[in-house]
Protein backbone atom coordinates (compact mmCIF):
# COMPACT_ATOMS: atom_id res chain seq x y z
CA UNK A 1 0.00 0.00 0.00
CA UNK A 2 2.99 1.92 0.05
CA UNK A 3 3.72 1.76 -3.86
CA UNK A 4 3.49 5.00 -5.64
CA UNK A 5 1.40 2.96 -8.35
CA UNK A 6 -1.87 3.56 -6.35
CA UNK A 7 -4.19 5.71 -6.88
CA UNK A 8 -4.24 7.61 -4.16
CA UNK A 9 -0.65 8.20 -1.84
CA UNK A 10 -0.46 9.06 1.49
CA UNK A 11 2.21 10.08 3.96
CA UNK A 12 2.09 6.37 5.57
CA UNK A 13 -0.50 4.58 4.32
CA UNK A 14 -0.96 1.29 6.17
CA UNK A 15 -0.81 -2.28 5.07
CA UNK A 16 -3.21 -4.45 5.15
CA UNK A 17 -0.67 -6.65 7.26
CA UNK A 18 0.76 -5.29 9.46
CA UNK A 19 -0.45 -3.40 12.91
CA UNK A 20 -0.40 0.19 12.14
CA UNK A 21 -1.02 3.06 14.40
CA UNK A 22 -4.92 3.34 14.89
CA UNK A 23 -5.21 0.98 17.77
CA UNK A 24 -2.34 2.90 19.69
CA UNK A 25 -4.59 6.58 18.52
CA UNK A 26 -7.49 5.02 19.86
CA UNK A 27 -6.19 3.92 22.46
CA UNK A 28 -4.68 6.89 23.69
CA UNK A 29 -8.53 8.45 23.58
CA UNK A 30 -8.32 6.82 27.10
CA UNK A 31 -6.29 9.78 29.09
CA UNK A 32 -9.04 12.35 27.55
CA UNK A 33 -11.44 13.73 30.16
CA UNK A 34 -14.18 13.48 28.08
CA UNK A 35 -17.10 16.15 28.11
CA UNK A 36 -20.89 15.59 27.55
CA UNK A 37 -21.58 15.09 23.37
CA UNK A 38 -18.40 13.73 22.81
CA UNK A 39 -18.32 11.36 19.94
CA UNK A 40 -15.73 10.04 17.42
CA UNK A 41 -15.68 9.18 14.51
CA UNK A 42 -13.28 7.00 12.53
CA UNK A 43 -12.95 7.63 8.75
CA UNK A 44 -11.34 4.92 6.55
CA UNK A 45 -9.87 5.18 2.91
CA UNK A 46 -7.88 3.26 1.48
CA UNK A 47 -5.26 3.60 -1.48
CA UNK A 48 -7.08 1.65 -4.54
CA UNK A 49 -11.11 0.50 -4.74
CA UNK A 50 -10.35 -2.82 -5.10
CA UNK A 51 -9.13 -3.13 -1.87
CA UNK A 52 -12.04 -1.22 0.04
CA UNK A 53 -13.89 -3.66 1.84
CA UNK A 54 -10.18 -5.74 3.00
CA UNK A 55 -9.97 -2.36 4.53
CA UNK A 56 -13.24 -1.38 5.82
CA UNK A 57 -13.52 -4.93 7.53
CA UNK A 58 -10.07 -4.54 9.12
CA UNK A 59 -10.69 -0.70 10.40
CA UNK A 60 -14.19 -1.84 12.00
CA UNK A 61 -12.21 -4.95 13.80
CA UNK A 62 -9.86 -2.53 15.05
CA UNK A 63 -12.89 0.13 16.37
CA UNK A 64 -14.66 -3.20 17.75
CA UNK A 65 -12.13 -3.86 20.24
CA UNK A 66 -12.54 -0.41 21.96
CA UNK A 67 -15.84 0.41 24.43
CA UNK A 68 -15.83 4.18 25.75
CA UNK A 69 -18.33 6.21 27.42
CA UNK A 70 -19.05 8.23 24.02
CA UNK A 71 -19.79 7.00 20.57
CA UNK A 72 -17.04 5.47 18.43
CA UNK A 73 -18.59 5.17 15.08
CA UNK A 74 -16.92 4.68 11.60
CA UNK A 75 -17.48 5.79 8.09
CA UNK A 76 -15.82 4.01 5.57
CA UNK A 77 -16.80 2.82 1.39
CA UNK A 78 -19.78 0.66 2.28
CA UNK A 79 -21.31 4.01 4.05
CA UNK A 80 -20.44 6.31 1.16
CA UNK A 81 -22.75 3.73 -1.29
CA UNK A 82 -25.68 4.06 1.00
CA UNK A 83 -25.02 8.14 1.88
CA UNK A 84 -24.79 8.35 -2.24
CA UNK A 85 -28.20 5.88 -2.30
CA UNK A 86 -29.95 8.36 -0.20
CA UNK A 87 -28.81 11.57 -1.95
CA UNK A 88 -29.90 10.30 -5.53
CA UNK A 89 -33.54 8.91 -3.96
CA UNK A 90 -33.70 12.55 -2.54
CA UNK A 91 -33.47 14.02 -6.18
CA UNK A 92 -29.85 15.57 -4.64
CA UNK A 93 -27.29 13.50 -6.97
CA UNK A 94 -25.25 16.58 -7.45
CA UNK A 95 -24.07 16.60 -4.05
CA UNK A 96 -22.38 13.67 -4.22
CA UNK A 97 -18.82 14.55 -5.05
CA UNK A 98 -18.81 15.61 -1.17
CA UNK A 99 -18.64 11.94 -0.59
CA UNK A 100 -15.30 11.14 -1.39
CA UNK A 101 -12.54 9.65 0.50
CA UNK A 102 -9.94 9.95 -2.67
CA UNK A 103 -7.25 12.32 -1.16
CA UNK A 104 -6.59 14.38 1.99
CA UNK A 105 -8.91 16.81 1.42
CA UNK A 106 -11.35 14.77 0.88
CA UNK A 107 -10.78 12.65 4.07
CA UNK A 108 -11.05 15.49 5.94
CA UNK A 109 -14.05 17.38 4.26
CA UNK A 110 -15.38 13.55 5.23
CA UNK A 111 -14.79 14.87 9.16
CA UNK A 112 -16.63 18.38 8.71
CA UNK A 113 -19.54 16.47 7.52
CA UNK A 114 -19.27 13.65 10.64
CA UNK A 115 -19.21 16.89 12.50
CA UNK A 116 -22.22 18.26 10.51
CA UNK A 117 -23.99 15.12 10.76
CA UNK A 118 -23.76 14.65 14.45
CA UNK A 119 -24.72 18.52 15.79
CA UNK A 120 -21.45 18.72 16.72
CA UNK A 121 -20.57 22.80 17.83
CA UNK A 122 -16.92 21.81 17.16
CA UNK A 123 -14.78 19.42 14.74
CA UNK A 124 -11.59 18.20 16.42
CA UNK A 125 -9.74 16.84 13.92
CA UNK A 126 -7.15 13.59 15.07
CA UNK A 127 -4.59 11.73 13.07
CA UNK A 128 -4.27 7.88 13.54
CA UNK A 129 -0.36 8.84 14.05
CA UNK A 130 -0.32 10.70 16.95
CA UNK A 131 -1.52 9.75 20.62
CA UNK A 132 -3.28 12.02 23.57
CA UNK A 133 -1.03 12.28 26.35
CA UNK A 134 -2.64 15.35 27.73
CA UNK A 135 -5.95 14.69 30.05
CA UNK A 136 -6.92 18.07 29.77
CA UNK A 137 -6.82 18.57 25.71
CA UNK A 138 -10.20 18.67 25.51
CA UNK A 139 -11.00 21.64 28.04
CA UNK A 140 -8.25 23.54 26.19
CA UNK A 141 -9.58 22.98 23.02
CA UNK A 142 -12.82 24.04 23.85
CA UNK A 143 -11.94 27.16 25.68
CA UNK A 144 -11.16 29.94 23.52
CA UNK A 145 -12.88 28.49 20.15
CA UNK A 146 -16.45 29.97 19.82
CA UNK A 147 -15.72 32.95 21.78
CA UNK A 148 -14.36 37.01 21.20
CA UNK A 149 -11.16 37.35 21.51
CA UNK A 150 -9.46 40.81 20.51
CA UNK A 151 -12.98 42.21 18.94
CA UNK A 152 -13.53 38.86 17.06
CA UNK A 153 -15.12 35.31 17.22
CA UNK A 154 -12.38 32.24 17.56
CA UNK A 155 -13.73 30.26 14.42
CA UNK A 156 -10.41 28.23 14.42
CA UNK A 157 -7.62 26.95 16.97
CA UNK A 158 -4.12 25.40 15.89
CA UNK A 159 -2.74 23.29 17.75
CA UNK A 160 0.56 21.96 17.78
CA UNK A 161 2.97 18.69 17.31
CA UNK A 162 5.29 17.80 19.82
CA UNK A 163 7.64 15.05 18.48
CA UNK A 164 8.80 11.68 19.92
CA UNK A 165 12.12 13.58 21.87
CA UNK A 166 9.90 15.86 22.73
CA UNK A 167 10.99 18.91 20.09
CA UNK A 168 8.33 20.38 18.20
CA UNK A 169 11.40 21.90 15.62
CA UNK A 170 12.35 19.67 12.00
CA UNK A 171 15.65 18.05 12.21
CA UNK A 172 18.13 20.61 9.99
CA UNK A 173 18.28 19.66 6.74
CA UNK A 174 21.37 18.02 5.95
CA UNK A 175 21.37 17.02 2.32
CA UNK A 176 22.44 20.05 -0.18
CA UNK A 177 19.23 19.74 -2.34
CA UNK A 178 16.94 19.88 1.36
CA UNK A 179 18.83 23.07 2.13
CA UNK A 180 18.07 24.70 -1.42
CA UNK A 181 13.90 23.83 -0.75
CA UNK A 182 14.56 25.58 2.48
CA UNK A 183 11.30 23.84 3.80
CA UNK A 184 12.46 22.93 7.16
CA UNK A 185 14.06 26.19 7.70
CA UNK A 186 10.97 28.08 7.01
CA UNK A 187 8.77 25.81 9.00
CA UNK A 188 11.01 25.83 11.93
CA UNK A 189 11.14 29.93 11.78
CA UNK A 190 7.24 29.26 11.89
CA UNK A 191 7.56 26.39 14.97
CA UNK A 192 9.59 29.29 17.34
CA UNK A 193 6.85 30.98 17.84
CA UNK A 194 4.92 28.37 19.30
CA UNK A 195 6.36 28.61 22.74
CA UNK A 196 6.53 32.70 22.52
CA UNK A 197 3.35 34.52 24.87
CA UNK A 198 0.95 35.17 24.24
CA UNK A 199 -0.49 31.62 24.95
CA UNK A 200 -2.98 32.80 22.07
CA UNK A 201 -1.78 34.26 19.00
CA UNK A 202 -2.79 34.59 15.44
CA UNK A 203 -1.88 31.48 13.79
CA UNK A 204 0.90 31.38 11.15
CA UNK A 205 0.49 27.52 10.20
CA UNK A 206 -1.97 24.72 11.24
CA UNK A 207 -1.38 20.99 11.50
CA UNK A 208 -3.98 18.71 10.35
CA UNK A 209 -4.42 16.01 13.01
CA UNK A 210 -4.52 19.26 15.70
CA UNK A 211 -7.10 21.45 14.16
CA UNK A 212 -10.46 23.09 16.29
CA UNK A 213 -12.76 23.96 13.75
CA UNK A 214 -16.48 26.42 14.99
CA UNK A 215 -18.91 24.82 12.95
CA UNK A 216 -19.22 28.74 11.63
CA UNK A 217 -16.62 28.06 9.39
CA UNK A 218 -16.60 24.35 8.66
CA UNK A 219 -20.07 24.81 7.44
CA UNK A 220 -19.14 27.90 5.20
CA UNK A 221 -15.70 26.69 4.23
CA UNK A 222 -14.26 23.25 3.01
CA UNK A 223 -11.23 21.76 1.81
CA UNK A 224 -10.01 22.04 -1.72
CA UNK A 225 -10.06 18.68 -3.24
CA UNK A 226 -7.33 19.97 -5.53
CA UNK A 227 -4.97 20.20 -3.45
CA UNK A 228 -2.53 16.90 -3.14
CA UNK A 229 -1.12 17.30 -0.04
CA UNK A 230 -0.52 20.17 2.58
CA UNK A 231 -4.45 20.62 2.89
CA UNK A 232 -4.36 22.48 6.08
CA UNK A 233 -2.38 24.95 5.35
CA UNK A 234 -4.35 25.74 1.99
CA UNK A 235 -7.34 25.47 4.32
CA UNK A 236 -5.80 28.08 6.61
CA UNK A 237 -5.75 30.54 3.30
CA UNK A 238 -8.89 29.68 2.45
CA UNK A 239 -10.40 30.65 5.81
CA UNK A 240 -8.55 33.70 5.80
CA UNK A 241 -10.03 34.35 2.20
CA UNK A 242 -13.55 34.45 3.78
CA UNK A 243 -12.73 36.42 7.12
CA UNK A 244 -11.59 33.46 9.38
CA UNK A 245 -8.44 33.63 11.21
CA UNK A 246 -6.63 30.45 12.82
CA UNK A 247 -5.52 31.18 16.48
CA UNK A 248 -2.55 29.36 17.93
CA UNK A 249 -3.07 27.98 21.02
CA UNK A 250 0.53 27.18 22.70
CA UNK A 251 -0.46 24.65 25.26
CA UNK A 252 -2.88 22.56 22.56
CA UNK A 253 -0.23 19.58 22.19
CA UNK A 254 -0.49 16.52 20.55
CA UNK A 255 2.34 13.69 20.64
CA UNK A 256 3.05 13.21 16.77
CA UNK A 257 4.68 9.67 16.06
CA UNK A 258 4.73 9.37 12.61
CA UNK A 259 5.90 6.39 10.30
CA UNK A 260 8.68 5.85 7.47
CA UNK A 261 7.27 8.13 4.93
CA UNK A 262 5.79 6.29 2.00
CA UNK A 263 7.00 8.35 -1.22
CA UNK A 264 10.79 9.36 -2.49
CA UNK A 265 11.70 12.69 -1.81
CA UNK A 266 11.05 13.78 -5.77
CA UNK A 267 7.27 12.49 -5.33
CA UNK A 268 7.03 14.29 -2.36
CA UNK A 269 8.57 17.64 -4.53
CA UNK A 270 6.06 16.48 -7.11
CA UNK A 271 2.88 17.19 -5.13
CA UNK A 272 4.41 20.32 -3.14
CA UNK A 273 4.83 21.79 -6.94
CA UNK A 274 0.80 21.16 -8.30
CA UNK A 275 -0.08 22.16 -4.76
CA UNK A 276 1.87 25.40 -4.51
CA UNK A 277 1.23 26.38 -7.88
CA UNK A 278 -2.88 26.01 -6.50
CA UNK A 279 -2.35 28.22 -4.19
CA UNK A 280 -0.11 30.58 -6.49
CA UNK A 281 -3.31 30.49 -8.67
CA UNK A 282 -6.07 31.06 -6.28
CA UNK A 283 -3.92 34.05 -4.98
CA UNK A 284 -3.24 35.54 -8.32
CA UNK A 285 -7.00 34.91 -9.10
CA UNK A 286 -8.93 36.82 -6.35
CA UNK A 287 -11.86 38.49 -7.95
CA UNK A 288 -14.86 38.10 -5.75
CA UNK A 289 -14.99 41.59 -3.88
CA UNK A 290 -16.65 40.33 -0.84
CA UNK A 291 -13.29 38.48 0.19
CA UNK A 292 -10.35 39.40 1.51
CA UNK A 293 -7.50 40.05 -0.47
CA UNK A 294 -4.17 38.29 0.38
CA UNK A 295 -0.62 38.56 -1.26
CA UNK A 296 2.32 35.77 -1.18
CA UNK A 297 4.11 37.75 1.82
CA UNK A 298 1.10 37.26 3.85
CA UNK A 299 2.15 33.45 4.54
CA UNK A 300 5.59 34.32 4.93
CA UNK A 301 7.52 32.58 6.00
CA UNK A 302 6.15 28.98 5.10
CA UNK A 303 4.42 28.79 2.88
CA UNK A 304 5.14 31.88 1.63
CA UNK A 305 8.28 31.09 0.31
CA UNK A 306 6.54 28.72 -2.05
CA UNK A 307 3.80 31.01 -3.32
CA UNK A 308 6.41 33.91 -5.19
CA UNK A 309 7.02 34.26 -8.73
CA UNK A 310 10.79 32.93 -8.55
CA UNK A 311 9.16 29.47 -7.12
CA UNK A 312 10.22 27.32 -10.76
CA UNK A 313 13.76 28.72 -9.83
CA UNK A 314 13.66 27.31 -6.58
CA UNK A 315 12.09 24.13 -8.37
CA UNK A 316 14.81 24.13 -10.88
CA UNK A 317 17.88 24.13 -8.37
CA UNK A 318 16.37 21.39 -5.98
CA UNK A 319 15.55 19.14 -8.67
CA UNK A 320 18.82 19.55 -10.38
CA UNK A 321 20.84 18.78 -7.17
CA UNK A 322 18.72 16.01 -6.07
CA UNK A 323 18.77 14.56 -9.80
CA UNK A 324 23.01 14.53 -9.05
CA UNK A 325 22.72 13.02 -5.33
CA UNK A 326 20.67 10.14 -7.24
CA UNK A 327 22.47 9.74 -9.94
CA UNK A 328 25.71 8.91 -7.65
CA UNK A 329 24.01 6.93 -5.94
CA UNK A 330 23.06 5.03 -9.04
CA UNK A 331 19.02 5.63 -9.05
CA UNK A 332 18.99 6.19 -12.21
CA UNK A 333 15.23 6.46 -12.87
CA UNK A 334 14.42 8.75 -9.17
CA UNK A 335 17.16 10.85 -11.11
CA UNK A 336 14.83 11.17 -14.42
CA UNK A 337 11.99 11.69 -11.79
CA UNK A 338 13.66 14.83 -10.93
CA UNK A 339 13.52 16.07 -14.15
CA UNK A 340 9.99 15.55 -15.03
CA UNK A 341 9.23 17.75 -11.59
CA UNK A 342 10.87 20.16 -13.32
CA UNK A 343 8.96 20.12 -16.48
CA UNK A 344 5.76 19.80 -14.69
CA UNK A 345 6.59 22.86 -12.79
CA UNK A 346 6.61 24.75 -15.58
CA UNK A 347 3.48 23.69 -17.36
CA UNK A 348 1.65 24.57 -13.84
CA UNK A 349 2.88 27.94 -13.78
CA UNK A 350 1.56 28.47 -16.93
CA UNK A 351 -1.93 27.06 -16.42
CA UNK A 352 -3.47 29.27 -13.75
CA UNK A 353 -6.88 29.16 -14.92
CA UNK A 354 -9.41 30.91 -12.23
CA UNK A 355 -8.32 28.81 -9.38
CA UNK A 356 -10.13 30.89 -6.88
CA UNK A 357 -13.26 31.23 -9.55
CA UNK A 358 -13.02 27.18 -9.27
CA UNK A 359 -12.81 26.95 -5.00
CA UNK A 360 -15.49 30.00 -4.72
CA UNK A 361 -17.87 27.69 -6.83
CA UNK A 362 -17.42 24.29 -4.82
CA UNK A 363 -17.53 26.79 -1.63
CA UNK A 364 -20.69 27.66 -2.23
CA UNK A 365 -22.05 24.12 -3.27
CA UNK A 366 -20.54 22.71 0.12
CA UNK A 367 -22.63 25.82 1.58
CA UNK A 368 -25.80 24.45 -0.27
CA UNK A 369 -25.18 20.52 0.89
CA UNK A 370 -24.49 21.59 4.45
CA UNK A 371 -27.85 23.37 4.45
CA UNK A 372 -29.52 20.32 3.14
CA UNK A 373 -27.62 17.43 4.77
CA UNK A 374 -29.80 17.04 7.95
CA UNK A 375 -32.60 16.28 6.43
CA UNK A 376 -31.36 13.68 4.16
CA UNK A 377 -30.87 11.04 6.86
CA UNK A 378 -27.82 9.74 5.59
CA UNK A 379 -26.43 9.18 8.96
CA UNK A 380 -28.52 6.53 9.65
CA UNK A 381 -26.16 3.96 8.13
CA UNK A 382 -24.09 4.45 10.84
CA UNK A 383 -26.14 5.55 14.18
CA UNK A 384 -28.47 2.14 13.18
CA UNK A 385 -31.36 3.72 13.62
CA UNK A 386 -32.43 2.87 9.91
Amino acid sequence: MCSLESDYIFDHATPLDSEGTLSRALESLSVLKAEEGFSVAVVAACTRPEIKQAVELKVQSIVAQFDYDFPLLMIGPDELVFWRRRLADAGMGEYDEFLSLDGYSNIRNMCLLAAVLTSAEVAVLFDDDQVYEDPDYLRKAREFIGRKHEGSLVSGVAGYYVNADDSVMLPPADLKWQQLWGNREAMNKVFSLIEKEPRLKPAPFVFGGNMIIHHSLFEMVPFDPQVPRGEDIDYLMNARFFGFDFWLDNELWIRHLPPPKCGPPWFQIRQDIIRFARERAKLETQHDGKVRHLKAADFDPYPGRFLKPDFHDLVMGTSVEMAIEYMEAGMEDDARECMVNIAISKAEMKQRGDSFGDYLAYKRKWEEFIRVLPTIGIWSAINGTD
